[in-house]
């Protein structure tokens, strides 16, 4: 998947152009549906309609490609988690992101991908890192004005809420639901306790 086709120095297409989405949006949809054995310059021309070669005008090797996808899907999680975070039930917002708008198989994918690809893995752990702060930041503003609940760290809650949130989700998409509404039930009431619903 390293594969370079042409010299570093040749002249690239615009990153952020249509064709360029296009490719982005080709292979992630061939990421998230036949996984990342299928996923090459070959069947990203085929997916878009485009010649093989015009995937590395864009793009110097396929490993850029994997790093450009995850990089701007991160960067769209990012910007919805700081809206969710300045939301005025933003615990709640949080937790709709982490339950219901992943998609656990693109994620497995990506965590596959990461053990191989370098740049990608620094992209993966500078994304947990910057999500992970948004929600701490969250949480723990909610802790402070809290006058019911016991002063849990902050850092603890995220990493319980965004794993249950995989979690439940992988599950989901199995066809699996056992002991998911005792689940909900719980985190809805601990939401209940730091966000009163009105």
């Amino acid at each position: 998947m390293t594969e370079q086709k042409l010299g570093p120095n040749r002249r690239m297409g615009p990153a952020g152009s249509e064709n360029w989405h296009a490719m982005l949006d080709g292979a992630e949809q061939i990421l998230r549906e036949e996984g990342h054995a299928k996923l090459t310059s070959r069947r990203i021309a085929e997916q878009i309609g485009v010649k093989q070669r015009l995937v590395y005008y864009y793009f110097h090797t396929m490993d850029d490609l994997i790093v450009a996808m995850f990089r701007r899907s991160s960067e769209r999680d990012l910007r919805q988690q700081r809206e969710a975070s300045a939301a005025p039930r933003p615990l709640r917002q949080l937790w709709a992101l982490s339950a219901y708008s992943h998609d656990a198989r693109l994620i497995s994918e990506y965590m596959a991908l990461a053990n191989r690809i370098p740049d990608l893995k620094t992209e993966v752990i500078r994304f947990i890192d910057e999500s992970r702060a948004i929600q701490v930041a969250t949480i723990t503003r909610a802790l402070d004005a809290s006058k019911t609940v016991a002063k849990l760290p902050a850092t603890a809650l995220a990493i319980i809420a965004t794993s249950v949130g995989l979690s439940l989700n992988r599950e989901e998409q199995l066809g699996l639901s056992s002991g998911h509404a005792d689940m909900q039930a719980v985190l809805s009431g601990f939401l209940d306790l730091l966000e009163p619903p009105d």
